[in-house]
């Protein structure tokens, strides 16, 4: 008697690679939260001076380059109620503003006279733009990484339905600077392809050349789903018909190779974030925006440089990392 023929077995889901991607998202989540509460406090305080003053006047420059640090502008002009009155309006830096212009001010009616008064560009307005600017980029940076995240972990299992093809594997690791990542070198019926995919340990225990099956054709797909000793490794970027940039070599097969906890991968990328006070410190020196904008740029981007090797699926294991 005949056996019935025996279904193909499913291939293992890639877990690891969704928790990676989403061990990137959560510390961008949680800063981004926290400085979408903090920001529009600090609104708040800046946008104070500027809402009290309700009264508006034409003023004339008699002192230029004063405190604070040669930024200020001595005014003298005619209040609301015919006084004549004395101010002085902060410039965001310092402008060599001929004595005797006219400006339009506006004032807070109950200060003292010599008190702070406003106009268009001045320190108050550039401290409101820069919350706001804040703001926006916390916004922008949330929306993009959640999509990226959220496309790489609905995007990758639908690649299970495409035609199977066979084909002779080897497992090479990349290193670019500080990122290190896991690459299968596919021998395909186009010639050899290259796809950047998030580690398993099946991959260490992968023996160069084996024939494997692939989910899409990397001849002529740009993503492609290797199956390495029946689990799912999901690619980490598209099929190049070129070898990667950067010091490429042949990983070292270890026949014994396990899974190794997310602790070793924070281990792995924990370097990255260091770098995020020195891109805060360039911003606040490109943006003028002082020691609030260091803070809050060294914040969000901190976590983003966390995020990113996790989305291009940094190697835990490769030679170079701990």
């Amino acid at each position: 008697m005949t056996p019935p023929p025996t279904s193909p077995t499913t291939p293992r889901p890639h877990r690891r690679a969704a928790r990676q991607l989403l061990l990137g998202l959560l510390p961008v989540l949680a800063v981004g939260v926290v400085l979408l509460v903090v920001l529009p406090l600090r609104l708040a305080d800046v946008r104070a001076p500027l809402s009290a003053a309700t009264a508006t006047a034409t003023a004339t420059v008699t002192e230029v380059g004063t405190a604070p640090d040669g930024r200020g502008l001595d005014l003298t002009f005619t209040g609301e109620d015919g006084a004549e009155r004395t101010g002085t309006v902060e410039l965001d830096r310092a402008l060599d503003v001929p004595v005797g212009a006219e400006l339009p001010v506006r004032y807070d009616p109950g200060t003292p006279d010599g008190s702070l008064v406003h106009t268009d560009g001045d320190a108050a307005s550039a401290a409101v733009g820069d919350v706001l600017f804040g703001l926006f980029a916390v916004v922008v940076v949330l929306l993009a990484t959640a999509a990226l995240t959220l496309a790489r972990l609905l995007g990758r299992p639908r690649l299970r339905n495409r035609p199977v093809v066979r084909l002779t594997a080897t497992h090479v690791v990349v290193r670019q600077g500080l990122l290190v990542r896991s690459w299968l070198e596919l021998d395909s019926s186009a010639g050899l392809r290259w796809v950047p995919v998030h580690w398993t340990p099946e991959l260490d225990r992968l023996a160069p050349g084996t024939r494997l099956e692939v989910h899409g054709d990397p001849a002529r797909d740009r993503l492609v789903l290797p199956v390495v000793d029946g689990a799912e490794v999901w690619p980490s970027g598209r099929v190049r018909d070129r070898e990667p940039r950067g010091d490429l070599r042949q990983a070292a097969v270890d026949p014994q190779a396990t899974d190794v906890g997310l602790a070793r991968q924070v281990r792995a990328d924990g370097v990255f974030p260091l770098l995020a006070p020195v891109l805060g410190l360039l911003w606040a020196y490109v943006d003028s925006s002082g020691v609030a904008g260091f803070l809050v740029a060294t914040a969000l981007v901190a976590p983003v440089l966390f995020w990113l090797p996790q989305l291009l699926g940094s190697d835990p294991r490769a030679p170079g990392h701990a």
